[in-house]
Formats: C-alpha cells, structure tokens, sequence
C-alpha cells in the first residue's frame, strides 16, 4: 500500500530543506543496520522499515524564540472538531498499523516537559511515560478513528518523540561527519571538506528532486550505498575501477575560455552563492530555479555539441556563444530572472561538467 502523507500530497506543497537533511540522517542510519528500507514522502514525511514494520515519522520545525512544542499543541486539530487534522491525528490515520509499528515525532528544539517525556535519542529507545500524560493525549484526540482496529491509546504507548538541530545548517554538519568516513573508505584516503559537502548537497539534491515524484521510491541500503558511491565518483574523479578521472576546475574551465583570472574567481563566488540559495530555496522558487537550469543546461549542450562538431571553435568563442544565449533567454529579457542568476547557474552548471568550452588535453 502506497499513498500520500497524512497532511498533503508529495512534494508540490513546499521544498522541505530540513525535511530532506534529517532524511539524510534516517538513510545514513539505514547504512549502519537500523532500517532496511527508508523512502520519503510516502504514507509519511519519511516512512522507516524494519523489514516489513513501519516507523512512521513526521518532521514538525518551529522558528522564533520561546516556541517549543507540547500535548497540546501536537493535538491541538487545525479544523475544530476534527482530531484527525492535529500533527499526531494526521501522523496515526490513513496507513495500516502492524503490530510492531512506531510512530515519532522529530522536532527541531526541546519540548515542554510533558511532550518531552517521550523524547529518545537517535536509535536509541523510549522510556516510561507518566500514565496521566498518556491518558490526557487519549482524551485531547478524542473522536479520532484509527486502523486495523486499532485505538488511540494503542499509538500513542508506541509514539516518541526526536529532537534534532535547530536549523538544517546544524543537521547537515551533523550528516557532514557522519559522511566523512564513508567518503574516505572509498576514495582510500582522508577527503577534502570541500568534496564531503559536495557529496552531502548531492545527495541532499538527490531526496529533494526524489520527493517532486507521482510516486514514492523505496531505497534500501544497498540502493543508496550506490547512490552514494555514485556520487563520490562524480565529486573527486574517482572511478569504479578505483582509478582517477581527472576533474577541471570552474576556474581551469574558464581559463580555457580566455576569461581573467580574477573574474574566474568572481564567477566562482557568484556559483557559490547561488548554489546557497538553492539549498535554501523551497516549494515554487526551487522549480523555478530547477527549470531555468535545465534550459541553461540545454544551452550548454547544444553549444558542446556544436563545438565538437567543428562549428564553433573552442575556448572563448564557444564561451561567447553560450553567454549570450543565456542572456536572451525569455525569462532573462522578460525580468523574470536576473541576468547575474542566470549567469550564476551558468557557472554551477559549468563547474559540474567536464570538457564544457574545450575537451581536455
């Protein structure tokens, strides 16, 4: 059985940023032997299996100062009358209940005591609840019909509760170290930071463009430790082989396009704040962004093309050409977009690919 979250359907309703970084950590874990398969935007925000049991967790972040979770907030329904459309309404209903079933809730800052008392850390066990919380948690959700013929009280002596990083700077660092050995396993020796955070915004990238599909993809550990060495591949030049393809910098790129070092490093500067924006970006702006790349991207190929086929000659003039018809895309002349994001883009794209203005020697 395959559905919908609880409150919406996959990703259309807005990008998530820290949603994706904790799905990281819930994968990263699915690495080590705590799941068998994680998949996201499913019957929850993330779906973990053990084998055939499901822990159903949903991602719930607070902003500002002295606002911190509690029962009743997280019962608190958001249509009166309806325990169903409160966070934990909407994180027990519409998906089935084996008995072995969990539930969490993952938060981004402490909760009051009493929510607090159901707190765990990452993998790591539930202890005893104050029986009048338990009951007072019954009562607020009174109404609320449950599957399988199970009830409240049921869900509820299997919820708990995880607290992460407050912002997703703070949990993607966390995933940075997590990452770092791995990295290191398969290159052979210690990895650059640069090429670790590489790795985390591919596959960052990866679970964000996943949850934009119809339908929800299941990965197991084996299909994401492939994703990952993929994508360590891709990073460093390594390949499966264990030999190395040498990468081309953005700079050494546009040095074969005859552009000054200093505006090389400009460029580079400019990528890499576009590339902060990104990471941050959600819902509409990040499709409208992911949209203007593919139809760089498709510039860039065309231009590549032409240029092997001896059309357009290497180094600048092919940079020329490629500029220029990023600069009369429709979205650029109509003010849709900047020309310096478009240009910005540009370079991400360029930083990303071999061989864009000139094939290496």
């Amino acid at each position: 059985m395959t559905a919908s979250p609880a409150d919406g359907g996959r990703r259309s309703r807005r990008g998530f940023a820290y949603q994706d970084a904790v799905t990281l950590l819930d994968c990263l874990d699915m690495l080590e032997g705590s799941w068998t398969e994680v998949s996201w935007e499913d019957l929850e925000d993330i779906l973990c299996r053990r084998d055939s049991v499901p822990v159903y967790r949903q991602v719930k972040t607070l902003e500002g100062a002295g606002t911190r979770h509690s029962v009743a907030i997280v019962c608190s329904p958001e249509k009166v009358g309806k325990p169903e459309s409160s966070y934990l309404g909407k994180l027990f209903v519409g998906k089935p209940l084996p008995d072995s079933t969990r539930f969490t809730l993952i938060l981004n800052e402490v909760p009051l005591a009493d929510l607090h008392q159901f707190s765990v850390p990452r993998g790591g066990t539930r202890g005893q609840v104050d029986e009048g919380v338990l009951t007072a948690i019954v009562k607020r959700l009174e109404g609320l019909t449950v599957p399988d013929g199970r009830d409240v009280a049921w869900c509820v002596e299997r919820l708990e509760v995880l607290v992460e990083a407050r912002t997703v700077e703070q949990v993607e660092q966390s995933a940075i170290a997590r990452l770092e050995p791995i990295v290191q396993k398969f290159l052979g020796q210690p990895a650059l930071y640069k090429e670790i955070e590489d790795v985390l915004i591919g596959l960052v990238t990866f679970i964000s463009r996943d949850a934009l599909n119809p339908t929800p993809t299941q990965i197991t550990a084996e299909d994401f430790r492939l994703k990952i060495e993929n994508i360590i591949q891709k990073v460093t030049g390594r390949r499966a082989d264990g030999t190395l393809e040498p990468l081309t910098t953005l700079q050494e790129k546009l040095h074969a396009a005859e552009v000054s070092a200093a505006e090389a490093e400009r460029q580079h500067e400019s990528m890499l704040a576009y590339r902060r924006r990104y990471r941050s970006s959600i819902g509409k702006t990040r499709a409208a962004l992911d949209d203007l790349a593919d139809e760089i991207f498709a510039i860039c190929s065309l231009v590549m093309a032409q240029r092997r086929a001896g059309l357009i000659p290497p180094g600048s003039e092919s940079y020329a050409r490629t500029i220029l018809q990023v600069s009369q895309l429709p979205r650029v002349l109509s003010g849709e977009t900047t020309l310096a994001n478009a240009y910005a883009i540009l370079s991400d794209i360029t930083a990303r690919c071999q061989n864009r203005y000139a094939d290496a020697s």
